[in-house]
């Protein structure tokens, strides 16, 4: 099992705190991943949000990737129908140099309407755009000049010179769910960037039936996110609040056919306080695995039979403080990293 140490750089909203201490507390906490054992760093994003979530994983990436030597960098993930395909390709292109060859492109339809609104591109071409885009994108990593008329987008005589390190390019993943897109995704053979979701095994089955060796494929886990102290009530005092915020976003902001199936399933959302109580939140239950080590291992151990490659992990909550966010990403590494490394 390889761990992903995933960064959603958001905030609460009304949060004082200058956005630069944020950027600063993800990067350290990144660096600290690497120093722990960690193997991957991914970067989510979302736009216009209230809580400030970071629009832009390519620039933070290239801040870790100074920083680091040997983690592997990736957007878990990028909203790729809400941007140029040719910019895309040539971001990800500056990164793997930069980081000598260590970056995933993991890309996702997206789910937030209002940000398909204010952009301008119509939500219900979410699907074709991202599968046509990923088409772009490979045929700039290949360097060769082409031109390309699609549905969506139109290039003419393209060639990029900025080539990535990685040849034929960086892995490509789709955070796939849905039957067409686990469809698209098996059939060209990408990874999958949401192990345990509702595709999973329709994915593996796919992969097969369209000539694919499901033991070459990557699958990550959808985000967990976790918080670790030596009590539950000290664990929950420290990420509730953060965490209330996580499934208010999905409440609000977020297509409820693509969003969280537990900010889904309560008629309302619990004030801070009272959220930690409700079962399936606070006693093990996807979506979050909060408490004592052997509490997070026991919410963890759900995904030890689910045929990952990838735990992607969620430490760093909207409000969080910093150094309780360290002291949790050592405290995993320490006691629960050596034995979920061998499932």
């Amino acid at each position: 099992m390889k761990f992903v140490f995933t960064s959603g750089i958001r905030r609460l909203p009304g949060d004082g705190r200058p956005l630069a201490d944020l950027y600063r507390d993800h990067l350290e906490e990144a660096v600290l991943a690497e120093e722990l054992g960690f193997d991957n760093v991914w970067a989510s994003e979302h736009h216009f949000s209230p809580d400030a979530w970071n629009p832009s994983p390519f620039v933070f990436l290239a801040a870790v990737a100074a920083r680091t030597e040997r983690v592997r960098l990736g957007t878990y993930v990028l909203l790729l129908p809400l941007r140029n395909p040719v910019q895309v390709a040539e971001d990800v292109a500056v990164l793997d140099n930069i980081s000598r060859g260590r970056v995933d492109l993991a890309v996702g339809v997206g789910s937030a309407r209002g940000e398909f609104r204010a952009l301008g591109i119509p939500v219900e071409e979410r699907l074709g755009r991202t599968f046509e885009a990923l088409t772009v994108i490979e045929k700039c990593f290949a360097g060769a000049e082409f031109t390309h008329h699609g549905r969506y987008f139109r290039f003419e005589s393209v060639q990029m010179t900025t080539t990535p390190v990685q040849q034929p390019g960086p892995p490509i993943w789709v955070a796939s769910m849905g039957e067409q897109s686990v469809a698209r995704t098996a059939r060209r053979g990408y990874h999958m960037a949401a192990g345990a979701g509702r595709g999973h095994t329709r994915y593996e089955e796919l992969l097969r039936q369209f000539g694919h060796d499901p033991a070459t494929r990557r699958v990550a886990s959808i985000p967990i996110r976790l918080h670790l102290a030596e009590t539950r009530e000290q664990a929950w005092d420290e990420a509730e609040a953060g965490l209330h915020q996580v499934l208010h976003f999905y409440r609000t902001r977020v297509d409820p056919q693509a969003g969280s199936s537990a900010a889904g399933a309560l008629p309302s959302l619990p004030s801070v306080g009272e959220f930690r109580d409700v079962p399936g939140i606070g006693h093990g239950g996807a979506p979050f695995a909060v408490g004592t080590p052997d509490e997070v291992m026991r919410a963890l151990s759900y995904y030890r039979d689910k045929r990952l490659t990838h735990l992607s992990l969620n430490f760093h909550q909207p409000g969080q403080d910093s150094q309780s966010v360290r002291r949790s990403i050592a405290l995993f590494a320490r006691e629960l990293m050596p034995a979920i490394r061998a499932w």
